[in-house]
């Protein structure tokens, strides 16, 4: 499915709606055509052991014991690959909180933040509370987590996914977070995981499937700017911020970054953990140049890793 952080897009027509609009990025992928054959691949799903509700031992085990050809995710401890078809949300392990279903190349971000017991965190677009389950994890859900969502609609899916993990360190809030004010400079680690235009999310069965329209994608990085703005804002001097999005357009991506000024933060470089391939952000797209440090955010292509698009980078508060 779309990622929940998304805006329902105007549909096109006619030759405009074909997937020809991913041609677009052929000359910023190493292996366009690979890249195409990618995307129309159907996802696998992926899991991961929650700790805070089984021993991770001991759910691993029932995983391999439901799913005899799971394949351990190479790069991320406890989680695991499953074929398109299978159905986890459907087990009782689901249910009872003990993994957590969750697209692999999204996964990433979440450990980005490098949350530790008792940091002060701000996930400023939550729902539906997957990447909040992760920082809560890694917090071995001790501190505080402030988890907040703009649209009503999708907190009661967020509580419920905090609910059956078992994060209780989690406070959930509903409001714009380019709008809150009251906790400027409060927080050590925030994620922001903006709403875009969803072009990574083709492979899934209600995926992009549709050219995005140039009116909405330039009101949705102005959304996007402000967001990161005010992630800046309240994270503490020499905070961390994560930025995330599951589209490849350089507009939404390396633009955004570029638009905070070098004196507010800097963009760190990324070391990837063994066994996932990303490339390096854009130093320019289509005549306009970036900040030099974009290079430091992170690519990840459908046919690298046979997941779907994403793209990540980890910001540094002056």
């Amino acid at each position: 499915m779309p990622s929940d952080n998304a805006v329902t897009v105007p549909a096109l027509r006619g030759p405009a709606a074909a997937d020809a609009w991913l041609h677009r990025y052929a000359p910023i992928v190493d292996d366009p055509e690979a890249f195409l054959a990618a995307t129309k691949e159907p996802l696998p799903r992926v899991v991961w052991a929650n700790p805070l509700r089984a021993p991770v031992s001991q759910t691993n085990a029932e995983i391999r014991a439901l799913v005899p050809n799971a394949q351990p995710v190479r790069w991320r401890p406890n989680t695991w690959r499953l074929p398109p078809e299978t159905q986890p949300g459907t087990w009782l392990a689901h249910l009872h909180g003990d993994i957590c279903v969750q697209e692999e190349a999204a996964l990433w971000a979440g450990d980005l933040v490098g949350a530790q017991p008792g940091d002060r965190v701000l996930d400023l677009c939550a729902a539906p509370g997957g990447k909040t389950a992760q920082i809560a994890v890694a917090m071995q859900d001790s501190g505080t987590i402030v988890a907040n969502e703009r649209k009503h609609g999708r907190l009661a899916r967020l509580r419920r996914t905090l609910d059956r993990l078992g994060v209780t360190c989690a406070a959930v809030t509903c409001g714009d977070g380019a709008r809150i004010r009251s906790m400027d400079g409060f927080f050590d680690r925030t994620l922001v995981d903006v709403p875009c235009t969803c072009e990574g999310t083709t492979r899934k069965s209600d995926g992009r499937r549709e050219a995005v329209p140039t009116r909405y994608r330039d009101s949705i990085v102005q959304i996007q700017k402000s967001l990161l703005r005010a992630a800046l804002r309240m994270s503490r001097p020499g905070g961390t911020v994560i930025y995330s999005t599951c589209t490849y357009a350089p507009e939404e991506n390396e633009a955004v970054l570029s638009a905070i000024r070098s004196d507010q933060a800097t963009i760190e470089p990324l070391i990837p953990p063994p066994g996932l391939q990303v490339s390096a952000g854009l130093p320019q797209w289509q005549g306009e140049i970036y900040r030099p440090d974009v290079v430091n955010a992170a690519r990840l292509w459908p046919h690298h890793n046979d997941t779907g698009g994403f793209f990540v980078a980890r910001l540094r508060r002056l």
